[in-house]
C-alpha cells in the first residue's frame, strides 16, 4: 500500500492560494458596497399637547360596567422639541370600567408641522375614569420631511378633564 501525500499537500496549497488570491480580490469590491453606518445621536425630547376638538368615537359598546370605544380621534394643538403645529391622536380601542375609573387604550398619533409629519403608536391606562388621568408609552418610528430617519420614545401623562398632555423621553436621529 502506498500513500502520495506530497501532491495532495501540493494540489491543497494551490486551492488555499487561489481562494485567498480572490478573497483579497473581492474584498475591496465588497468593503465599497456596504454602506457606511451613520453616526446616531440621541437628544431629549419634550412636548406639550391641548385637545383642542374630540371627534368619535366610531362604536360604543358596553358589557356589564365596562364601556369600549373604538376611533375616538382628538386634534391637539402642539408644542415640543419637534416645533410647533398640530397633532392627531386616534384611539383605536379604549377600555374603561365604569364603576371602577380604571381602563386601557390603544392609539395611534401623527405630529404634523409645516410640510413634514411624525407618527407612531402609544398605549397606557385611565385612572379615574374620563375626568381623571391618562398615563403611557409612546413610540415614533415614522417621519416624512424634516423628521425622516427619526425615532422618538418616552412616556406621556394626560389631564383627561382640562385636555393638557405633557410628554418626555428621547428622539434618536440617524
Amino acid at each position: 500500500m502506498q500513500v502520495q501525500l506530497g501532491g495532495d499537500i501540493l494540489e491543497m496549497n494551490k486551492k488555499i492560494a487561489i481562494v485567498t488570491t480572490t478573497l483579497l480580490v473581492l474584498l475591496p469590491l465588497v468593503l465599497m458596497a456596504v454602506p457606511t453606518v451613520a453616526a446616531m445621536i440621541k437628544e431629549p425630547y419634550w412636548a406639550h399637547a391641548q385637545i383642542t376638538s374630540t371627534s368619535g368615537p366610531n362604536k360604543v359598546w358596553f358589557a356589564n360596567s365596562i364601556m369600549q370605544a373604538e376611533d375616538l380621534v382628538w386634534e391637539c394643538a402642539y408644542n415640543g422639541s419637534l416645533g410647533i403645529g398640530t397633532m392627531e391622536v386616534v384611539f383605536g380601542h379604549l377600555t374603561l370600567n365604569t364603576v371602577t375609573g380604571q381602563g386601557t387604550f390603544i392609539a395611534t398619533w401623527t405630529i404634523f408641522i409645516d410640510d413634514s409629519t411624525f407618527s407612531g403608536s402609544a398605549n397606557g391606562k385611565i385612572t379615574g375614569g374620563l375626568g381623571g388621568t391618562a398615563t403611557g408609552v409612546f413610540r415614533g418610528t415614522h417621519g416624512t420631511g424634516e423628521f425622516e430617519g427619526m425615532q422618538k420614545m418616552g412616556g406621556f401623562v394626560t389631564n383627561l378633564a382640562t385636555g393638557a398632555e405633557d410628554e418626555w423621553g428621547v428622539m434618536i436621529i440617524h
